[in-house]
């Protein structure tokens, strides 16, 4: 629940133009009532992406996306709605007094705002021992002969551990910061005997930071042979790592400008296409990827790219980023390097210019992962073919795509020399989770069958007054479900009020970002209701919500009649279908 106090709201909405705010991120050209552009969402190439300004909203017809301009930066920048609401209040010069919170809620904030102080100072001191400690010279040597410059250094915010037990705690005791705190983020860990020492000791530190670049953690690199190679800051109450990709901050831009993400493993692999000029690069912070990380990216690209190595753990690492795409609908490739080379080394030596051609040749993953199986197994005996199609089938049933998983299927087909029916078929069995769904076709197909009743009326209501009233005698509690409820009800006291209804304003009240899109998507433009008859549509659709509520007890009936009669679920269906036999009659 938000603590923001509801006409801070309200004035932010006012004073943040939508295609103000939009601008800075999507380039917009004007088309009758709306702005069109590429949408910063998922990847195209047509624009799908429509802004009204009159209306304060907006609406995407490829992914389905919609709503309003704190909307918008809630999904761009990776905010919660007060986040969101304050951020566009810093940008508009509206100032926010948060309600009174609990003393829980403001001990739990005020600790992640000292967390991230904390964070900010370790930071601070570290880029200090490396750029001019007597003892960071050995680490500034080993960042030139990686070829790392110190631009690079500075926007990393490279920092570097002397080989001292206590060098970070004491600098925080001196500036009176509890080092309980600092345990909390892995920076200091507790003595057996009592006290404090440093995690982090004689290491190249690389700074993780979260989407909006503040400091969360560190990976510390030792500069020789010692092992482990490799520490990581651990979970904390600001970091967590199934959420965080490194350099996601200093890649989003460009993975919105290139619609795709390039993923590696390592943080030199990082720097040095960083370096190369390859911006909408990400690397994983000493983890697996996760599906965490994966909806990270598909905020701001359309597909991705992995750059793992080409040993063993760089296979395990694709082939679990290939089941966690396919399970996500998100299209993937694998680039492949020279053997025995890693990001880092290929375009050190090769320059960027080849890195790209390797990136344009990259190969799906599915086709990638069945090239690797044929390869690795002796397709020529019926048990090699056997061990390859069990592998591929769960993946080829997670295909969302019913024309790409055809056209596997042949080729796989084709390669084994099996009957086409019979792998589909065994595709079709597969004990797999069912393919999913693609994030943009329920916006599509929806549009294909048209509005809802209820989502119909309300484009009515918000237009034509006469139907608003209509909607008022008849109850509204009795016409829609508890989705649209509030919906029809602020409408309504709009009216009533004389005030024109904002629906800007009102779309915050639908919750779930798939029915506000599709609220957004006939409200963005609702042309096609200029000449509509008002009153036959009302009809229509009280017509059809009769329908669906017959259809909806006869589901219900079937239920009750296999329940167990002392169950709670039967006296729970008893209530609903009682619910709509009441609003069946009041359609009526």
């Amino acid at each position: 629940m938000s603590l923001i106090p509801d006409d801070k709201i309200r004035e932010v909405r006012e004073r943040a133009s939508i295609l103000d705010v939009v601008s800075d991120y999507v380039s917009l050209r004007k088309s009758g009532a709306n702005y069109q552009g590429l949408c910063p969402f998922h990847g195209e190439k047509t624009p799908s992406f429509n802004v009204n300004p009159a209306r304060g909203i907006f609406h995407c017809f490829g992914c389905g996306v919609g709503g309003n301009a704190i909307t918008f930066i809630a999904r761009m920048e990776g905010l919660s709605f007060p986040e969101a609401v304050k951020f566009l209040a810093k940008r508009v010069g509206v100032e926010i007094e948060d309600r009174p919170v609990s003393a829980a809620e403001k001990r739990r904030l005020d600790e992640r705002e000292e967390l991230h102080g904390i964070m900010d100072l370790a930071v601070g001191f570290y880029r200090e021992a490396l750029e001019r400690s007597e003892e960071g010279g050995t680490a500034r040597r080993y960042l030139e002969g990686r070829g790392v410059d110190r631009a690079t250094a500075e926007a990393y915010c490279l920092g570097f551990a002397p080989d001292r037990w206590d060098f970070l705690a004491r600098h925080l005791q001196h500036r009176s910061v509890p080092l309980e705190l600092a345990e909390k983020l892995g920076l200091v860990r507790r003595r057996d005997g009592g006290g404090f020492y440093d995690t982090f000791r004689n290491r190249l530190l690389f700074t993780i930071t979260d989407i909006h670049g503040r400091a969360i953690g560190f990976g510390g690199r030792v500069l020789d042979d010692s092992l482990p190679k490799y520490i990581n800051s651990p979970e904390s109450p600001i970091y967590h790592k199934s959420e965080v990709l490194f350099g996601v901050s200093l890649a989003k831009g460009a993975m919105r400008e290139t619609a795709s993400a390039i993923v590696v493993e390592g943080y030199f692999d990082h720097l040095a296409l960083y370096q190369a000029g390859v911006r909408n690069v990400v690397a994983t912070c000493g983890t697996a990827l996760t599906e965490g990380h994966i909806k990270l990216l598909k905020r701001y690209a359309g597909n991705v790219y992995t750059l793992f190595d080409a040993d063993s753990a760089g296979r395990k690492a694709t082939l679990r980023a290939m089941d966690l795409c396919l399970d996500a609908g998100f299209p993937a490739h694998v680039v492949e390097l020279t053997a025995g080379e890693d990001p880092d080394s290929f375009i050190r030596k090769e320059g960027a210019e080849t890195f790209s051609a390797r990136l344009a040749k990259a190969r799906p993953v599915v086709d990638y992962f069945f090239r690797q199986l044929v390869r690795d197994e002796d397709t020529g005996t019926v048990e090699g073919k056997v061990k390859v199609i069990d592998e591929m089938a769960p993946r080829l049933a997670r295909v969302s795509n019913a024309i790409e998983r055809e056209l596997y299927v042949r080729e796989i087909s084709r390669v084994l020399g099996v009957d086409v029916r019979s792998l589909a078929r065994k595709i079709g069995g597969s004990s797999s989770p069912a393919a999913p769904r693609d994030e943009r076709a329920p916006a599509q197909s929806r549009r294909k069958k048209g509005a809802t009743p209820e989502e119909m009326l309300l484009s009515l209501m918000g237009r034509y007054p006469e139907v608003a009233e209509r909607v008022r005698n008849h109850d509204p509690a009795r016409i829609f479900g508890p989705q649209f409820l509030p919906v029809a009800e602020a409408i309504l006291e709009r009216i009533g009020a004389g005030k024109p209804v904002e629906w800007s304003e009102i779309l915050d009240l639908v919750e779930g970002g798939e029915e506000r899109g599709r609220i957004a998507a006939f409200l963005v433009n609702d042309d096609h209701l200029a000449d509509v008859d008002v009153h036959k549509a009302f009809d229509q659709c009280r017509a059809a919500l009769e329908r669906n509520s017959l259809g909806r007890m006869k589901e219900l009936a079937r239920e009750l009649a296999a329940t167990d009669p002392d169950s709670p679920r039967y006296r729970d269906l008893l209530a609903e279908i009682d619910a709509l036999r009441n609003r069946k009659s009041q359609l009526s």
